[in-house]
């Protein structure tokens, strides 16, 4: 198939270019699509009836024509919560949005405090560690409890 230049001011170019003889910019004989692609990598040009000599452009005209298309991909970050999540429904787990697990039961402070005063820190810390709270005083641990269940 013949090919033409539409770089501009190539358009009506007459001349050799490489192996390809050009006569007011088409080629005056068939081109080989390997020399074809070359060209179209240094200046724009088409087939002879009008489609793309460039590999790129013709991937780029190609892309949405597939019905079988892949989706875009997902932030790590996300797609991570999202097994979580999942998993932690099949576990009959709650999953905070952080990725921490959501106490089944929600504490009050007079409740957290008998706890403190009944098991020490280490009771509050039971409580903490699945929520992702850390903390080395008995106060800390309850306000940090608190914020986390939201309250």
């Amino acid at each position: 198939m013949k090919l033409r230049l539409t770089q501009p001011g190539y358009e009506t170019f007459t001349g050799q270019m490489g192996t390809v003889f050009f006569e007011e910019g088409l080629s005056t004989a068939n081109v080989k699509p390997s020399d074809a692609v070359r060209m179209a990598a240094q200046f724009l040009c088409e087939w002879e009836d009008g489609s793309a000599a460039s590999v790129a452009q013709s991937i780029l005209d190609h892309a949405h024509a597939t019905t079988n298309s892949i989706p875009a991909a997902i932030n790590a970050d996300q797609a991570l919560a999202t097994q979580r999540a999942e998993a932690s429904q099949l576990a009959g787990h709650v999953h905070q949005p952080d990725g921490t697990a959501a106490p089944a039961h929600r504490y009050t402070e007079d409740e957290l405090s008998a706890i403190a005063d009944e098991r020490g820190i280490k009771g509050l810390r039971s409580i903490a560690e699945p929520l992702g709270v850390k903390g080395n005083s008995i106060s800390e641990m309850i306000r940090a409890i608190l914020g986390k269940q939201g309250v």
